[in-house]
């Protein structure tokens, strides 16, 4: 590890960073954040050291960060961008979130997008995959009879590790379901497993507010649209799927003074949760862009991206890694796989 870590140091310094410049500046990463450690109430995410972190490490070797708002407009317009971009988004729209996250880009000065899923802030709606997390949090239960694809085996979760892999394992099997089948299938599991799921989201998935998302709104932080109740898009009809992205993008309108015009899908797995149906719908409803959560960079020639499925790395806790992305490491050896 000591060894890997050195060897990024020494191809990220200055004078290779500035020797392979050329290279870099035709991309630029955007990097995906999720939830935020909070352990007064059991969340576990990104904590604020490594973001500060990571700031620090960008401010001190010349990187700028731009918003999501400028990186689609300079891709639509041709317009120019610095060297040596980066970009931030935060998804769903969590307390945690808005608590630790943006009041770090506000000090650094460094434009963030928080995606927000609206119904989130009309209704206190949290959506299955969060109940099913919940689930296996607050369950006393050790272990469940369950068919993970191969028919009904005894699983055991007795510590977190274990949940956490068991949870994911559930997800990906719900998210090939439609909407309505995947809340059924957990709201089953919550049976079996004794846990009561509250109609509204509880204090561990608290939402912002409208009001609060009004009063964070700034030069750097900004909100975009994520869908209302954050379902698989590909798994919903083509109704509920222009409601889900038409009525989202409608509700910041409604309730933020300048949306970003840019749309995030959930999950966001190109050709498994989206497709050409939801980039259309999304061309269709005045939104200039949107992001997938497929790792890779954008692009800034046109020819090289599809502005409806721009990707984002997920945002790594090890700075070594986070470093390979910003500069040109990481790229240069995407396209050597590419041969």
């Amino acid at each position: 590890m000591m060894l890997y870590q050195a060897a990024i140091n020494l191809l990220t310094s200055r004078p290779v960073c500035k020797l392979m410049q050329p290279l870099r500046k035709s991309v630029v990463p955007v990097f995906l954040l999720h939830r935020f450690a909070d352990e007064s109430r059991g969340i576990k995410g990104h904590s604020q050291a490594q973001l500060e972190a990571a700031l620090t490490y960008l401010k001190r070797n010349d990187y700028t960060v731009v918003s999501v708002r400028q990186l689609v407009e300079a891709l639509v317009s041709g317009e120019s961008l610095p060297p040596r971009a980066v970009a931030f988004t935060l998804d769903d729209g969590f307390y945690d979130q808005a608590k630790t996250a943006l009041p770090v880009f506000e000090s650094y000065q460094a434009p963030v997008t928080l995606f927000l899923a609206t119904d989130m802030q009309d209704q206190r709606y949290w959506s299955w995959d969060y109940k099913l997390e919940y689930v296996f949090k607050h369950t006393s239960y050790q272990s469940l009879e369950l068919d993970l694809g191969g028919g009904a085996t005894p699983e055991t979760f007795a510590n977190s590790e274990d949940k956490r892999d068991l949870v994911r394992a559930l997800r990906n099997l719900n998210k090939r379901l439609p909407n309505q089948a995947a809340e059924s299938s957990v709201k089953h599991i919550a049976e079996r497993l004794e846990v009561n799921l509250p109609d509204e989201a509880p204090d561990e998935y608290q939402p912002i507010t409208w009001e609060q998302a009004r009063s964070l709104e700034s030069r750097y932080t900004e909100f975009g649209p994520h869908t209302q109740r954050h379902p698989i898009l590909a798994q919903v009809s083509d109704e509920q799927a222009k409601k889900e992205i038409i009525g989202s993008w409608k509700a910041l309108q409604t309730n933020i003074t300048n949306p970003v015009p840019v749309f995030c899908y959930p999950s966001g797995r190109e050709g498994i949760d989206f497709g050409a149906r939801e980039q259309e719908i999304v061309k269709q409803s005045g939104l200039i862009g949107a992001f997938s959560a497929d790792p890779g960079y954008v692009h800034l020639t046109r020819t090289n991206n599809n502005l409806f499925a721009l990707k984002r790395f997920s945002f790594p806790d090890d700075i070594a890694r986070f470093k390979q992305y910003c500069s040109w490491l990481e790229y240069a050896k995407e396209r050597i796989s590419r041969g």
